[in-house]
């Protein structure tokens, strides 16, 4: 289906997907679950700068959450694609409580040391890149292709307010009851979403499971030439590769804004983290205003620069306020990303290749590492925020660069002319 027929499809209403009784599960368990991956960020970031107390192994940390996402991204769907849906995210969901409650008995008896974090952070991160695309693959099939966007903008909506209330709740915990606190918070949250899972009751699942190796390999590479010959969703991945590779890097580098540059301390650093969370709400109003207005692709590269300009303005500010303000209109940026970027995929994919296209979603993602590790040289060398206006400025430069240069993946009326 195009975005264009998309569009003209009936929706009925924002709200439809919530009468779908599965979808409204998954919904509040992507709600838990984006809360307990906000906490744990801030969490873990905090945590390893006062073990460490560098920026380097800061990034480090977000660099072992991240560096499955290649290997995970080209392979994930070949496993993905063998079981039932429910199967895996309850499975998967699972493996983060595990990791969250090694953390606190380590905490409670006194040997948690920095690596810990890294490898609990690989493990959560290699769930997260199998976890995350299965269950947007799932949300056609529970509500529809024709209100997938929706179902995006419902997902985003409590994204957008754990984006908020995540860092809040990370930082006025480790600030009032310190690291033990924290990571209960994180336990309960991720044991919520299990037992929401666990009630789940579609049977979805890939059309055509893979019979063999041989064959998964084949179906891999039908899956990379069927993205590279759909504009639409070539331009989103390589967008998502400029995105994760120089802009949202700076997750990373927050707690070390907040405590080297503005002096602040772990409930700053809460609210640095919900700003960004405050901007993305603000943004889902802007982007479902827009979205009968604009194509799903000109909001995605639209926002994206705002992300960037938010962040270029994070690097230039000496002030806790200013710097609050540019963590908002990046945030508002982020939110025509985050929803627009699952849904070109999904709408412009057919059943058969949706879990292929996103497993390539989650290979594009997977240039975080890079990002990361260069973020983190660079916050060595320079100071963080130079790092962070630096790669932002690179960052903008590609997406203008793809939506001038990538034909086919704006409409027509709205490329901009040579």
């Amino acid at each position: 289906m195009t975005t264009a027929a998309a569009a003209q499809a009936p929706r009925g209403g924002l709200f439809a997907p919530l009468r779908q009784r599965d979808f409204t599960r998954l919904w509040l368990a992507g709600g838990l679950w984006w809360q307990a991956m906000w906490i744990e960020q801030v969490a873990l970031g905090w945590i390893a700068l006062e073990l460490t107390d560098s920026a380097w192994w800061v990034a480090v940390v977000a660099f072992c959450r991240a560096v499955p996402l290649p290997i995970v991204g080209l392979f994930g769907p070949i496993l993905g694609e063998r079981f039932l849906r429910r199967h895996l995210v309850l499975f998967l969901q699972s493996v983060n409580l595990a990791g969250a409650s090694a953390l606190l008995l380590l905490h409670l008896v006194g040997g948690l040391q920095y690596w810990h974090l890294t490898v609990v952070a690989f493990v959560n991160g290699t769930a997260w890149a199998l976890d995350w695309p299965t269950r947007r693959a799932l949300v056609p099939d529970l509500v529809g292709r024709d209100r997938v966007v929706d179902g995006m903008v419902l997902e985003n909506v409590l994204q957008g307010l754990t984006r908020c209330t995540g860092p809040l709740l990370a930082g006025a915990s480790m600030d009032l009851l310190g690291t033990g606190g924290v990571l209960v918070l994180l336990i309960l949250m991720s044991a919520g979403g299990v037992i929401l899972l666990s009630g789940l009751r579609t049977d979805s699942r890939s059309p055509a499971p893979p019979r063999g190796v041989g064959a998964a390999v084949v179906r891999l590479r039908e899956g990379l030439a069927f993205v590279r010959h759909q504009p639409a969703i070539l331009g989103t991945l390589v967008i998502t590769v400029i995105m994760n590779a120089w802009a949202f890097p700076f997750q990373a580098l927050l707690p070390v804004i907040a405590r080297d540059v503005l002096g602040q301390g772990p409930m700053g650093l809460g609210l640095l983290g919900a700003a960004n969370g405050v901007g993305a709400m603000m943004g889902l109003l802007l982007v479902n205003w827009s979205r009968d207005r604009r194509s799903n692709e000109a909001i995605f590269a639209g926002g994206s620069l705002v992300a960037c300009a938010g962040l270029i303005c994070l690097s230039l500010s000496t002030s806790f306020e200013f710097s609050l303000a540019a963590l908002v209109l990046s945030g508002v940026g982020q939110a025509g990303f985050s929803i627009m970027q699952s849904s070109i995929i999904l709408v412009e994919s057919s059943d058969e290749m949706r879990s292929r296209a996103m497993g390539a979603l989650v290979l594009a993602i997977g240039s975080g590492p890079i990002g990361r590790v260069q973020g983190g040289a660079m916050a060595a060398l320079w100071g963080a925020p130079l790092a962070i206006g630096t790669m932002a400025l690179a960052a903008a430069a590609g997406i203008v660069l793809v939506t001038w240069k990538l034909r086919g993946f704006l409409p027509p009326a709205q490329r901009p002319q040579r």
